[in-house]
């Protein structure tokens, strides 16, 4: 990785994240795949992603040491192909085709020359690779988002989403509780979005029957102290509350909450550290929508793909590619376009040169 000498405790300037750009009117900027790779330094970054998950993880190290004969397409590579093809939204014989119809990418991804991966040897590679070194490429891109300055950490929002199963027979997946989305046999994703930037910082899976409150601990505990973000309100519906949060909130995160609460059931004298105004509470709406486009643009489903190894796969690249949007838009000087991935990216086109 770059700059593996800088901490994590370093803050961006004062200058505070630029709004979103709305309505149709704007400029585009276009990059293509190629332009995104060298950009970021994906491939080296990849290197170094998938040399330290294998020096820390040594069920991965063995697993690789007992395949027979040497790899003729490296991990990096797989790991660079897999997160092209989550950035576009392409499947897996879509962006081997790709590759094939324009061999500069193909270099790029560190592929042999005249060399093109198969789709299905791709899939394999990526289930073989595991979801441990895609979530240290994950931890990397939250940093590097932190270090430039597009999530500041100071106001953030929980929230969970539910993921349908793409199977009955999928044996990790679970019932969710009835609601007024009705009942979902499938996953449930718990994040903790930074609500200037509209950028995930951390997140969990769990089955679709798990309660929302238990995850919010170790969430704002990875923001606030393996981070190091500081972290000053908490924004949270109602499926939150419980008054060993809002302590845990209080004097631990050392933030303010606003969650809201049944007053019938909690007297306000007792929650007077608590202050709840409705409009506050309606800002949290925010990651709503973050939800609503990570499910209709980036496809975060369980399309498919079964088992709880690869439900995490897919939602970890996914939320991958909606930082590697934002990094991109930053890096072009535009960081007011981090939310609008078709005014950033290019259209995808199978062609030997880019137009």
């Amino acid at each position: 990785m770059k700059d593996t000498s800088s901490s994590l405790v370093w803050h961006a300037p004062i200058e505070s994240v630029p709004p979103p750009r709305r309505g149709r009117a704007g400029r585009y900027l276009s990059l293509n795949a190629l332009q995104v790779i060298e950009l970021l330094g994906l491939l080296p970054l990849a290197a170094s992603v998938v040399a330290f998950s294998l020096l820390s993880h040594r069920r991965l190290a063995k697993r690789t040491a007992r395949m027979g004969r040497p790899k003729t397409y490296s991990d990096a590579s797989v790991l660079i192909i897999a997160l092209i093809g989550r950035v576009w939204k392409l499947s897996y014989p879509e962006v081997c085709l790709w590759l094939a119809t324009w061999p500069a990418l193909a270099t790029a991804c560190g592929l042999p020359s005249g060399q093109v991966i198969h789709s299905a040897h791709l899939s394999r590679r990526v289930r073989a690779l595991g979801a441990y070194p895609i979530w240290l490429l994950y931890l990397y891109l939250v940093w590097r988002a932190i270090r430039v300055g597009l999530v500041r950490g100071r106001d953030v929002v929980l929230d969970s989403t539910l993921l349908t199963a793409w199977t009955r027979l999928d044996l990790s997946a679970a019932w969710s509780y009835p609601s007024s989305k009705g009942r979902v046999f499938g996953y449930k994703v718990h994040t903790l979005l930074d609500r200037h930037a509209r950028l995930p910082i951390f997140f969990l899976l769990s089955s679709a029957n798990r309660n929302d409150l238990p995850f919010a601990y170790p969430l704002l505990w990875a923001g606030r102290f393996l981070l190091r973000l500081p972290i000053h309100v908490v924004r949270a519906d109602g499926a939150y509350w419980g008054l060993r949060l809002v302590r845990f909130i209080v004097t631990v995160i050392k933030a303010h909450p606003i969650i809201p609460f049944n007053r019938k059931k909690q007297p306000l004298r007792s929650v007077r550290h608590l202050v709840w105004y409705r409009l506050s509470y309606s800002i949290r709406s925010i990651i709503e929508r973050f939800f609503a486009v990570a499910k209709r643009y980036y496809r975060l489903d369980t399309s498919y793909v079964e088992g709880w190894d690869a439900v995490l796969i897919r939602t970890t690249l996914t939320y991958c590619a909606i930082l590697v949007v934002a990094l991109v838009a930053e890096q072009s000087g535009a960081p007011d376009l981090r939310l609008s991935p078709s005014r950033v990216l290019a259209h995808y086109l199978p062609v030997e040169e880019p137009i």
